[in-house]
């Protein structure tokens, strides 16, 4: 085993993930050095980096990015404060309010798909399973529903910009100068509930309670986080559906199986995270030395967690590049990371996922990728799923 340069940009976005070449890097150099930093290829060392949160800190800023400590994502946060902030964002969408959801999930999947049914053909990415995330997210945030496309269109933007990995664009600086509409969208729903003798019990409101350290968070350290959110547990889902129809589409012997047996659904959507995992890598700052892995990592240096390597490692999967519903360790990836920073929403994606593809089934009795279609990754560097998925369907009923 040896530690190699291996030219490997995760900045740049290509029309895949180089799968073939994650798999030579867990052969040759599973710790490889990068030109931003290190690679780490391997699903036991991806478990380890993950567990040692004060070395290794969450960020997919860019090299040399400084972002004020009241901008900062809770993922960007070390030690005891992000576990403080960490809990009141898994109180409101943990799985036991999470689960309260289903029936909206349920109602918001029917209404996305009663059209495309009725027509027999349809796009999946933009009338499907881009939608129905942020839908979910403005509504346990508490964007009114008459909102929801605004929303969705500012949540759009601020993930295809350069703010997520520059803290900036061409219009200015942070949120306020770079999406100075969807800021201004946020700080008014935190100053409505300042304003209110019953505010609701929302995201929003939860955040502003909230006691952190003795004091309650400013109302940029409220958007930010509602700004994290959205970024992160948008994205995510969006991905994980899009990937999930997309594979049901395209092989109809696993589609007829996961109509003929519901049971399987879980499955799939696990299998689904495994193999095509919405965010193909995590990104984090070494804070402190580190020789755990082998070479000296520095402070100042990024590591990548490389997720997508990690899920396909042959020496924790037979045949990893196998979509295998009946895969023994069938929960055994790191699709939503690991360790104690584990993505916080994972539970509210896997309730979407799971639900759509159990309406899905019900609805539909046959799907086709339109002749000609490929699929093409998502041009938003940090994330992995189709552009798009024309499809012609026939009605289940």
């Amino acid at each position: 085993m040896s530690t190699e340069i291996v030219d490997f940009d995760p900045y740049s976005s290509g029309a895949s993930v180089p799968n073939e070449l994650f798999a030579d890097m867990r052969a040759r150099c599973p710790v490889a050095r990068i030109p931003m930093g290190w690679y780490l290829a391997r699903l036991d060392d991806v478990v380890t980096a993950s567990k040692l949160v004060d070395t290794f800190v969450a960020s997919f800023r860019a090299p040399g990015v400084v972002v004020p400590e009241e901008e900062k994502f809770v993922s960007e946060i070390a030690g005891a404060r992000h576990g403080r902030i960490r809990r009141v964002i898994n109180g409101a969408v943990a799985h036991h309010r999470s689960a309260r959801l289903e029936p909206f999930v349920r109602e918001l999947c029917e209404e996305y798909i009663e059209p495309i049914v009725s027509r027999g053909y349809g796009e999946l990415v933009a009338e499907l399973t881009a939608p129905i995330p942020i839908n979910v997210i403005a509504q346990f945030t508490g964007v009114p529903r008459h909102h929801w496309a605004q929303f969705r269109q500012w949540s759009d933007e601020i993930v295809s910009g350069t703010y997520p990995a520059l803290h900036r664009n061409e219009r200015g600086e942070g949120l306020a100068g770079a999406h100075p509409e969807f800021a201004a969208y946020l700080d008014a729903l935190i100053s409505s509930r300042a304003a209110s003798n019953d505010p609701p019990d929302d995201l929003v409101t939860r955040l502003m309670d909230a006691d952190i350290d003795g004091r309650r968070l400013s109302a940029v350290e409220v958007r930010s986080q509602i700004a994290f959110i959205i970024l992160a547990g948008n994205e995510t889902t969006r991905q994980l559906l899009g990937n999930l129809l997309a594979r049901v589409a395209t092989d109809r012997a696993l589609f007829e199986q996961l109509r003929a047996d519901r049971s399987l659904v879980e499955r799939a959507v696990e299998e689904s995270l495994r193999i095509d995992p919405p965010f193909p890598m995590l990104m984090r700052n070494v804070e402190q030395e580190a020789t755990v892995f082998g070479p000296r990592m520095c402070p100042g240096e990024k590591v990548v967690f490389g997720l997508a390597s990690a899920n396909r490692d042959e020496a924790a999967y037979d045949e990893p590049d196998r979509f295998d519903l009946r895969r023994a360790n069938w929960r055994e990836h790191v699709a939503f990371g690991a360790g104690p920073h584990v993505c916080p929403g994972a539970s509210l994606a896997r309730l979407e996922g799971q639900v759509l593809l159990d309406t899905f089934l019900d609805r539909v009795a046959e799907v086709s990728p339109d002749p000609g279609w490929t699929q093409r990754k998502t041009p938003v560097f940090f994330a992995n799923g189709p552009i798009d998925l024309p499809v012609r369907v026939v009605a289940a009923r």
